[in-house]
């Protein structure tokens, strides 16, 4: 097969039997054939992978658990990188808009590839950074499931995200995606007792929260025990810089720390426990980490100086409780409302 040109089935024949040829784009990415190998995103890790080794640059790439998983971001040298996929052909590449609508969560890039299965081709037309895709969708997203761009509206290949993602640090780039604030606040109320069923929502498992069991190591406080819960829900959170993350991504930070979620009560929840706690025992929170909570009138606010754990405690109310994370020149990462009824 001539190096430049591969052989393409036209589609527009009723037996889509002739073939015409079609040429490789400058930059593709030429795999060795591997049986195993099927779907539009195992091609473009792979195609990713070949692009890091011939470029010798040994920036970390994950999950490690889960990399192949088309509903996963990708975590490069700790920037969350979304990649999009179509057939090497085509005029659109659909862009699913689920982790632009998750304020912290969202992408910040965003890493087009278009793959031939067939000849184990992939082309990357480019990359967008998140301000760049939000300023090219700005009227047209509007909570639609996804969208659609053309392939000359990514940016300079493979190069590009790998030559960003060197010379930035992730703080650079906020992961705010395409939800306004006043959407945030409007989002639907996380019912606590749905916990006590063993049922979390989207919202909180989006930010990497589980259901944990309520272990003695969970508790370091005079104001509650292991008994007393009814239930833990765990969030990984971290800091990178001066970048709040969670989820897989602060799996990469270096500064980790874990965000409990505990009603507290005997028959029912009487109260609601919010205990910021590092993510190894012993270690102290990063200096100006601040947990803050609002459940109608009454809000609290507590910052860490040489804290081991920030804590507070919220009564069982129909108000909605507004948890936010802060930390000095970040931008602060909001969880989803929450209720504990009374």
């Amino acid at each position: 097969m001539d190096p430049k040109r591969f052989e393409t089935v036209n589609s527009n024949t009723p037996q889509a039997e002739s073939l015409e040829a079609f040429p490789i784009p400058d930059g593709a990415v030429l795999l060795a054939p591997s049986a195993s190998r099927r779907g539009f995103r195992r091609f473009a890790v792979a195609a990713l992978k070949q692009a890091l080794a011939e470029r010798n640059l040994l920036l970390p790439l994950g999950p490690q658990t889960d990399l192949d998983n088309h509903e996963h971001l990708l975590s490069l040298n700790r920037f969350a990188v979304q990649v999009v996929t179509s057939g090497i052909t085509a005029d659109e590449i659909s862009i699913p808009l689920k982790h632009w609508y998750q304020t912290g969560l969202a992408p910040q890039f965003l890493l087009a590839a278009q793959v031939d299965e067939e000849n184990d081709v992939v082309w990357f037309p480019g990359v967008l950074t998140a301000p760049e895709f939000q300023e090219l969708v700005a009227n047209h997203a509007d909570q639609k499931q996804e969208i659609a761009l053309i392939p000359t509206q990514f940016r300079d290949g493979i190069d590009r995200l790998l030559r960003l993602v060197q010379l930035l640090e992730p703080s650079a780039i906020r992961r705010t995606g395409l939800i306004s604030q006043s959407t945030l606040a409007s989002d639907a109320v996380s019912s606590v007792l749905d916990w006590l069923t063993g049922q979390l929502d989207e919202a909180l498992s989006s930010l990497g929260g589980e259901l944990v069991p309520a272990t003695a190591g969970a508790f370091r406080s005079a104001s509650a025990s292991a008994e007393d819960a009814l239930a833990v829900v765990a969030i990984p959170l971290g800091l990178d810089g001066t970048q709040l993350c969670s989820g897989e991504t602060a799996a990469n930070c270096i500064e980790r720390f874990r965000l409990l979620l505990i009603p507290i009560g005997v028959d029912k929840p009487s109260s609601l426990l919010l205990r910021l706690v590092p993510f190894l025992e012993g270690d102290l929170l990063p200096e100006g980490l601040a947990l803050e909570a609002k459940q109608g009138e009454l809000t609290q606010l507590i910052a860490a100086n040489f804290s081991k754990s920030l804590e507070m405690s919220f009564p069982a109310s129909d108000d909605s409780l507004s948890i936010t994370i802060q930390f000095p020149d970040a931008h602060p990462l909001h969880l989803p409302p929450l209720q504990l009824p009374h």
